[in-house]
């Protein structure tokens, strides 16, 4: 058996877990350090290594999420990047499509590009859409684009012509030239990153993948020399967007892949949860503290998305479909000057955090509210590691809600909660209403720092059939992150009618496939291997395709019309029209590669005979419904499976609180999760 370290990084905390041979979790929060997140890694190494005895160097995997990808992109902070196109379309990422994020707004501005025109650079050569070539590349035209790169002093060059993904002889013949010129310079292909129609996606993904290389290998050599340096020597994966891993040296050319690396992990651990649940529905709830991120599972399967779009720019990347809100346990309180009261998006982030941590924030935030209101114990914050300020909490939220709104501190402090619940209750709906599933179907799985906190007075509000706490809730991206697996996605274009294929003829391509990423999966070091076929179809001249998991088996001609037949059927549920009449296409075929690493064991299920224990503790909390009331206080690790109990009240553990609304019940069941229900509901 073996032990496995997982590590989160946040926007506010670090998260460490190390799961051993039998499946228990040892558990240690950080601080994150934003300057430098290999530092506040390091630091939760060490943490974890001094205050739980565990062996580092004897650890068989480490698999971290990161935001250093995110982060560069949201803040610009990007090396200095060239791009080579086709001669004639030097625009492409200045024009990209003629969609408008409002179509009423005439004032509305599109994103800048990833790479400025300046530092756009042309070729002559020509492929056509079957790739065929037209036009030869010339070295004379090479040698020009190679010079334009140098002078330019560019750092990172991405490379995107027309029709690649059918022909990807010209791109690769530029990469080799510009490494044999630039042995420093950080490269990337469009037929490498994302070989699929579509131009302008392509290039703008291929510039993504050029623009984080540099930014990601240096991460990832500082997280390495630091390994070293505390005595982890387990091999280092890191979390891709698609929930699976890569491998640390893969990363750097890989870079795209991270884009949503750290919350992609909390939606893995849920399908985790998912698999032991009937029938495996469930809106994740994963609140920080600066950010809400909410996905769906449906049937014990995260959704996907292979096209997404980011801060206004398109990104062909496999990811789970994450719906994210400015909304966290740091997101800052104010009233406008309409005299509304606002929460976020704006954070207070790690550094000075919330007014409570005392130090030096001076902004109301959504942690105060719930220190004012009683549901957060001032000195057992972290296991009392870190004492909060009460008074800090309670003089902000008069100076700068209470007063203004004319409300007593409470019901101030209530008010914030509201309108961070309201705010992340749209959030949920996005997921599912907006996607044609009732959410009275899904159940809540609420983890993150802040999480239970907020779940039944925003699932109340969404309504759906319940709430899910799992254990560790506070570091239970760290727990998805230990229990990760290694895993790939490959595509091929295919872009003919299903009518003029042969069922052989497809599976022959994914037979090359299948070779390729068994390849990959024996350099990441993955022990067993799974293959799933994926196939994309749309209607004859449409443009919209809907992805089908075809399964294990290989495609044959049963496997292809029950595809296709399950095509029409979705085509149903997500454009609300479907014609079983219509020409078929088959857009592309590909496969999800996972292969896995050591295996830890499961926490075996407890007896759960029903009993009612008593609370630890009782202190006033405030709720709406009630006032100031005397709640009971439940120590979690005092909770046996089968304990059963009715709110208001409130369950405290190390790295997280949940809060039992009085509208609520809650109970214990055998693999330790906190299952909440609402009592109007069961009436």
């Amino acid at each position: 058996m073996a032990s496995r370290l997982g590590i989160d990084v946040g926007g506010t905390f670090t998260d460490v877990v190390v799961l051993d041979e039998h499946g228990n979790a040892a558990v240690e929060k950080v601080p994150s350090t934003p300057q430098d997140a290999s530092i506040g890694i390091l630091h939760g190494i060490e943490t974890v290594k001094r205050t739980r005895g565990v062996d580092v160097a004897g650890l068989d995997v480490f698999a971290h999420g990161s935001t250093v990808a995110t982060n560069a992109l949201l803040e610009s902070k990007l090396p200095r990047t060239a791009l080579i196109v086709t001669r004639g379309f030097r625009d492409v990422l200045e024009i990209g499509t003629q969609l408008r994020a409002d179509l009423f707004d005439l004032r509305a501005q599109k994103a800048d590009a990833y790479v400025p025109r300046d530092l756009v650079f042309e070729v002559d050569e020509r492929v056509d859409r079957l790739g065929t070539v037209i036009t030869e590349l010339t070295d004379a035209s090479l040698d020009a684009a190679v010079e334009a790169v140098r002078q330019a002093e560019a750092e990172a060059v991405a490379v995107s012509l027309l029709f690649s993904f059918r022909n990807p002889k010209h791109e690769q013949r530029i990469a080799e030239q510009l490494r044999a010129a630039m042995p420093d310079l950080s490269i990337a292909i469009s037929s490498d990153v994302a070989p699929e129609i579509k131009e302008y996606p392509r290039a703008s993904t291929t510039a993504v993948s050029a623009a984080l290389q540099p930014l990601v290998s240096r991460y990832m050599r500082g997280i390495l020399d630091g390994l070293d340096d505390v005595g982890v020597t387990a091999p280092t994966f890191v979390m891709q967007s698609n929930g699976g891993t890569m491998s640390a040296d893969e990363a750097g050319q890989n870079a795209h892949r991270m884009v949503l690396s750290g919350p992609a992990a909390g939606v893995l651990a849920a399908t985790r949860v998912a698999e032991g649940l009937e029938p495996g529905n469930l809106i994740t709830f994963d609140m920080g503290g600066t950010s809400t991120d909410i996905a769906l599972v449906h049937e014990g399967r995260a959704s996907v998305e292979r096209e997404t779009q980011f801060e206004g720019r398109p990104l062909l990347v496999p990811q789970f479909a994450i719906h994210t809100i400015g909304s966290g346990g740091g997101s800052i309180a104010r009233v406008d000057e309409a005299g509304m009261l606002r929460v976020g998006p704006e954070s207070a982030g790690a550094d000075p955090g919330p007014a409570c941590y005392g130090r030096g924030g001076a902004e109301p935030t959504t942690t105060d509210a719930q220190l004012v209101l009683g549901r957060i114990d001032p000195t057992r914050f972290l296991g009392g590691e870190m004492e909060l300020d009460v008074e800090a909490a309670v003089r902000v939220i008069e100076e700068k809600v209470a007063k203004p709104l004319g409300m007593e501190t409470a019901e101030a402090a209530a008010g914030i909660l509201d309108v961070a619940d309201a705010v992340m209750a749209r959030g949920a709906r996005v997921v599912s209403v907006n996607r044609g599933h009732d959410p009275r179907d899904f159940m809540l799985l609420a983890f993150g720092g802040a999480g239970a906190m907020h779940a039944l007075s925003v699932g109340a509000i969404v309504d759906v059939g319940g709430v899910l706490v799992p254990p560790n809730p506070g570091t239970f991206s760290a727990v998805g992150l230990a229990g990760s697996d290694v895993k790939y996605d490959f595509f091929t274009l295919v872009d003919d009618d299903v009518a003029n294929l042969a069922p052989a003829d497809i599976e022959a391509v994914v037979a090359d496939l299948i070779d390729t990423a068994t390849a990959r999966l024996e350099h990441a070091g993955a022990e067993q291997h799974a293959f799933h076929r994926v196939a994309r179809f749309r209607y004859a001249w449409q443009d919209n395709d809907v992805e089908i998991v075809v399964g294990e088996q290989a495609i044959d001609e049963a496997v292809l019309e029950r595809a296709v037949d399950a095509f029409h059927e979705k085509h149903l549920f997500e454009f609300g029209h479907s014609d079983p009449e219509e020409r078929v296409e088959l857009v592309s075929v590909g496969v999800e590669a996972l292969g896995q690493l050591s295996r830890v064991a499961m926490a075996a299920a407890a007896d759960e005979t029903p009993h009612a224990p008593d609370p630890d503790s009782t202190r006033p909390v405030y709720f709406r419904e009630l006032g100031w009331h005397e709640t009971g206080v439940y120590e979690r690790e005092h909770l046996r499976a089968g304990a059963a109990f009715a709110g208001p009240a409130i369950i405290e553990e190390r790295e997280a609180t949940t809060v039992v609304t009085p509208d609520a019940e809650a109970r214990v069941d055998a693999k330790g999760n906190i299952i909440l229900t609402y009592r109007s509901k069961e009436n």
